[in-house]
């Protein structure tokens, strides 16, 4: 009867083993899929290897980039003392049982350290451990690292525990090849994200190209009408006659003079604060104000193309949470399409107003009355890079912007420029 009750307390115990070992492997699946942080998933999983009875300590090495050198990536139940010893910080493939592990892919059990010989042997006895299993670390077939897990108790580490470590330095390697394949990914992101900022700037300097004859000609233009009134006042200075009626002209002049010279400061300033390159700033801001600051940039090249210019903009518009000029950048975009679109005079029109639906969302409608897009050409509109303009006219990136918003069907329904 006795020997029965101890089969059955060794069955329980068995059981209640598994149990734990069951419950870890499936709480370090639910880190890995769960999360990206490589150091978190590995802290995690650390905790859960500790929490088996046989466990007392746990180390993860992992290899560098160029696969020299094995360093210490996470560990729990160690001394500072054991930690900060170069050599267990860090070590090269096949040096001691933990870089021989590396090497040939295969778990090794010292389940007598006393007993045992090798470089690290001393500070395990020194630090008290009296058995340890290390682990391969590999993923798609390569090694990339070792798990130490070392007891205090002399017991032999069970066949049984040895897998189950095993499986989940399986786990591990999948989580690395997770977080290599997020790094690479971010860092693809991060490339292109400078590629696009870089094409973009690009299409700003084309613009900043073409606005440069139509500014010097609309501050000419001012400028002269000063110089104008400058020589009108010389003139009654010199001939000394200020009558009240020669005062109200002067008066008169001055003021024009005034408008005129704030006129060029303000188109300066536009011109100045497009062609600035500045980070992404997502502020409120209002769309009347980034209309008319564009118009002001592009108002002398409708003027002499004889292109009148009708403005629909509604009372009251709540402030949109954007970057001012990425938002003029794009407006500019299709006001020169437009511009371009009608060589020989014609109307464009811009109206802002509150959508329709969604009724949190503003609608801006830039249309005219130039040639239009080509039915063919409608279903490439947004494609980066593509134009229907001759070379050295543009690049092709007026709708690219819009992108993100290519079923947005409604779009296609507003009379837009040719690209």
């Amino acid at each position: 009867m006795k020997k029965d009750t101890t089969k059955i307390k060794d069955a329980l115990g068995q059981i209640e083993q598994l149990n734990i070992r069951l419950a870890a492997l499936n709480a370090v699946s639910k880190i890995i899929s769960s999360s990206l942080n490589f150091d978190k998933i590995l802290s995690s999983t650390i905790d859960k290897i500790i929490d088996a009875p046989e466990v007392d300590s746990v180390r993860i090495y992992l290899l560098n980039d160029g696969g020299k050198v094995l360093n210490l990536a996470a560990h729990k139940g160690l001394s500072a003392n054991f930690i900060n010893k170069p050599f267990m910080r860090s070590r090269k493939p096949g040096n001691g049982l933990l870089g021989q592990t590396l090497l040939d892919g295969e778990p090794k059990v010292v389940d007598n350290t006393l007993q045992s010989i090798g470089p690290d042997v001393d500070i395990l006895i020194e630090e008290g451990f009296q058995s340890t299993v290390y682990i391969p670390l590999t993923t798609k077939g390569a090694s990339i690292g070792v798990m130490c897990v070392s007891s205090l108790n002399p017991d032999k580490f069970s066949s049984d525990f040895v897998e189950f470590l095993t499986v989940i330095g399986n786990h591990i390697g999948v989580a690395v090849d997770n977080a290599n394949m997020h790094k690479n990914i971010k860092e693809a992101y991060q490339d292109l994200k400078e590629v696009q900022e870089q094409i973009v700037w690009t299409e700003k300097l084309a613009s900043l190209g073409k606005l440069a004859a139509t500014i010097a000609h609309e501050i000419n233009n001012p400028l002269a009408g000063v110089l104008n009134y400058i020589r009108l006042i010389i003139k009654q200075l010199e001939r000394n006659r200020f009558s009240h009626e020669k005062l109200e002209d002067i008066s008169r002049y001055l003021k024009i003079m005034e408008s005129e010279t704030a006129r060029c400061g303000e188109i300066v300033k536009d011109l100045l604060a497009f062609a600035r390159r500045t980070k992404i700033t997502m502020e409120s801001n209002s769309i009347k104000d980034i209309i008319n600051k564009t118009l002001n940039l592009i108002s002398h090249d409708l003027g002499m193309k004889e292109i009148q210019l009708k403005k629909n903009i509604a009372p009251n518009l709540p402030k949109v949470k954007c970057d001012f000029k990425q938002i003029q950048q794009v407006f500019l975009n299709l006001m020169h399409n437009a511009s371009e679109a009608m060589p020989n005079g014609g109307t464009l029109t811009v109206s802002a107003n509150r959508a329709a639906r969604p009724k949190s969302f503003l609608e801006v409608v830039i249309s005219d009355t130039g040639c239009g897009i080509a039915k063919e050409d409608m279903e490439n509109i947004f494609e980066p890079f593509f134009t229907t303009k001759e070379e050295e006219k543009g690049v092709g990136l007026g709708l690219w912007p819009f992108g993100g918003l290519r079923d947005y069907r409604q779009t296609q329904r507003h009379h837009h420029s040719g690209k």
